[in-house]
């Protein structure tokens, strides 16, 4: 990503709407937060209500991947999983660290870039009790909304406030836009981390 990206996207989820928002936050999130919190501290939309949507999405989406995983347990069986380095080996040892340590397991599993909805389906597949489940994926999704809606927010409002006193607006957005790719790249960098942290528990289990 880059600030020519995000200039593009804000346009975009302006033009497309709330429904576009959440559509987004169910299936990718963090970037579609940050161009609708930008677009709101634009006055397009209501941050409480990106908020919302941006929770929504991210919880919701976690729903619909337990959902699959619980009701169509033997799917994660198929060779269809093996596409994503899913073998059985690695799903039985994702079910044993559910069983020793399931509230760490899925805050790492919903953390990680590369696992995501793939990880949550094996996850409702393993069959936890769904309250379980909800505590730790609400304990992720709460604050990752709220970090992402309001940075683009703040941002926007930084970028609101920079350009009544300077008249260079262009150059403005740019730079808060290379701030926010700033983040956000630290932030999948942590992910990452994140996920590689997670493999070597399950190869060590």
């Amino acid at each position: 990503m880059n600030s020519n990206d995000l200039a593009i996207l804000v346009p975009w989820v302006i033009k497309h709407g709330y429904w576009i928002v959440l559509f987004f936050a169910t299936v990718e999130g963090p970037l579609i937060t940050i161009a609708a919190g930008v677009a709101a501290a634009l006055g397009y939309f209501n941050i409480f209500i990106i908020l919302g949507l941006s929770f929504i999405g991210d919880i919701g989406g976690d729903f619909l991947y337990y959902g699959i995983g619980y009701m169509l347990h033997t799917l994660i069986h198929s060779p269809f999983f093996r596409y994503f380095g899913l073998t059985e080996l690695k799903i039985s040892k994702i079910e044993n660290l559910l069983r020793i340590h399931i509230f760490k397991t899925i805050v790492f599993i919903k953390l990680s870039p590369l696992i995501g909805g793939i990880g949550i389906v094996v996850i409702g597949a393993a069959r936890p009790k769904f309250k379980k489940f909800l505590k730790p994926a609400l304990s992720v999704a709460i604050p990752k909304s709220l970090f992402f809606a309001l940075l683009g927010y703040f941002s926007g409002r930084a970028y609101v406030k920079l350009s009544q006193i300077i008249d260079d607006g262009q150059n403005i957005a740019i730079g808060i836009a290379l701030a926010l790719i700033i983040i956000y790249f630290i932030y999948i960098q942590i992910m990452k981390r994140v996920t590689l942290k997670i493999t070597r528990k399950i190869e060590e289990s």
